[in-house]
């Protein structure tokens, strides 16, 4: 095979498919999809442009999987990671939710250095920070002004353009060392001391700010709007807290507060009764209309909603069934009800990847009723995310002492599911919940790689179609997939 011809120059040959079959940098090994035979062999030239529409398509189906796997699966799981291991909300939002925030660019990054492409990490890389500091803020205060924080923002800006600056030096020189690598950690460190730092000061001088004491009157009597309102503006202590304000993240926002998650849903484990209610309230809507008309209603209305009843509730509590078929529905019916079309849809292409997400990666959620503990599902996942590991890493196929690694993996998994089934129950989170979390991480940044590394593949083929550099699709699509859904998501 050539080892030395650029795949580019398979737009000269009218011969594509043996030039692809004879060059090397045409193969790609790191993705699971072989996208240049795909278009240059096996449609032919005739149907390129189907093949063409068919991975344009396919790339926006990755990046939305890319983001769904990093904000409602990732970042749950680093959340309950930091709340387990006790880290400070400074600590764990510079560290851990930072990594959960720039996971999608963090993978891509990684997937590109293994297939050798440089240009396009440091495309991806660039492109993504531009991208967010210029199109992302300027939407942002286009849309509706706001304050922020000088401390903090300052801080950030500083650090950021040193980090820059340090990377323009590097390139300018032509020369990256182990040290000047060191350099770059050296400066995130520095980072993380800064924010500890001037948290701890920050409250110690607030300490010894004497405070006002204050005095609450409540009248004689108050309607329950007014109670809800007081609740709702009472300080949480943080307000004026312009340290505590630098650790909010991007992509964590999605998720909310807690006061809003009672309000609204994620888009994905919090459906409560949604899906169950929109088919009850049909049933009650059409048997009143019955009764109104002085008759009874009919026989099969009757019973249909009597078995539904029977069989999802019981006395108003949630059957396993109920509670089941609410954590793997995709789409959360009463919000999609009151969206756009143009939301509908894009809720209904993402519900095939929301489905592979949700029976294989186990996800802890605090946000969530009874932190987001579904006895069934859980137990489900005992068994399918381990074999979705071993598959995923192409361990199918290995054995220990004359074993298949995949029946050993299975049959230990058999045993935890059967332990996990008779030592919780249906509507308390057994003791041992948090350990779902650390299992949903692992699985999740196996997702987010593979993802990572199927874009990082497919972008290849797409720049050798349109002739476009790694630089050109890192500061392009690379970063603006990677960055799409902190836009969304911010505004």
């Amino acid at each position: 095979m050539d080892e030395t011809t650029d795949c580019v120059r398979i737009h000269d040959t009218q011969e594509k498919c043996a030039f692809y079959e004879n060059t090397v940098s045409c193969h790609n090994s790191e993705g699971k999809l072989d996208y240049m035979y795909f278009i240059f062999c096996y449609l032919q030239q005739q149907h390129s442009w189907a093949g063409i529409t068919l991975c344009v398509f396919w790339l926006f189906l990755l990046f939305i999987g890319l983001g769904v796997t990093a904000d409602d699966f990732l970042c749950p799981s680093l959340v309950v990671i930091t709340k387990t291991l006790r880290l400070s909300q400074n600590i764990a939002g510079v560290t851990f939710l930072a990594f959960g925030n720039g996971a999608p660019d963090i993978f891509s990054s990684v997937a590109g250095t293994e297939q050798g492409r440089p240009e396009l990490v440091i495309g991806t890389l660039f492109g993504a920070g531009i991208f967010v500091t210029s199109v992302v803020v300027g939407s942002i205060i286009v849309s509706k002004p706001f304050k922020i924080m000088e401390r903090p923002f300052l801080r950030d800006i500083i650090f950021y353009v040193c980090a820059a600056f340090w990377t323009f030096l590097r390139f300018y020189y032509g020369e990256v060392t182990l040290w000047h690598s060191i350099g770059f950690i050296a400066l995130y460190i520095l980072y993380i001391l800064v924010v500890i730092i001037s948290r701890i000061i920050y409250n110690k001088y607030k300490n010894k700010t004497p405070k006002v004491p204050e005095i609450e009157i409540q009248p004689p009597t108050e309607s329950e709007e007014q109670k809800k309102a007081a609740v709702a503006f009472q300080p949480t202590g943080d307000e004026d807290n312009p340290e505590a304000a630098g650790v909010v993240l991007r992509r964590f926002s999605f998720r909310g507060s807690i006061s809003v998650a009672k309000k609204r849903h994620s888009s994905v484990h919090s459906h409560h009764e949604h899906v169950i209610k929109a088919l009850t309230q049909s049933m009650d809507s059409h048997s009143i209309s019955v009764h109104s008309n002085g008759h009874p209603p009919p026989l099969d209305t009757q019973i249909s909603k009597t078995s539904l009843s029977s069989l999802l509730s019981s006395n108003g509590e949630q059957t396993l069934l109920r509670e089941f078929l609410m954590h793997i529905f995709p789409i959360d019916i009463e919000a999609w009800q009151e969206k756009k079309w143009p939301y509908k849809i894009f809720d209904v292409i993402k519900a095939p990847v929301c489905c592979l997400l949700i029976f294989t990666v186990p996800v802890v959620d605090y946000e969530n009723d009874k932190n987001n503990w579904c006895k069934p599902l859980n137990v489900l996942h005992i068994l399918s995310a381990p074999m979705f590991v071993i598959l995923a890493l192409e361990y199918n196929d290995f054995y220990v002492q004359g074993f298949p690694l995949w029946a050993i993996v299975f049959f230990i998994s058999v045993v935890l599911a059967v332990v996990v089934f008779f030592t919780s129950s249906d509507d308390i989170p057994p003791i041992y919940h948090c350990i779902y979390g650390y299992f949903g991480f692992a699985t999740s940044v196996i997702w987010v790689y593979l993802l990572a590394s199927e874009i990082v593949s497919l972008l290849q083929t797409i720049g050798v179609i349109f002739k476009l550099s790694d630089t050109i699709l890192g500061l392009t699509v690379l970063a603006w997939g990677n960055s799409i859904g902190g836009k969304i998501l911010l505004l």
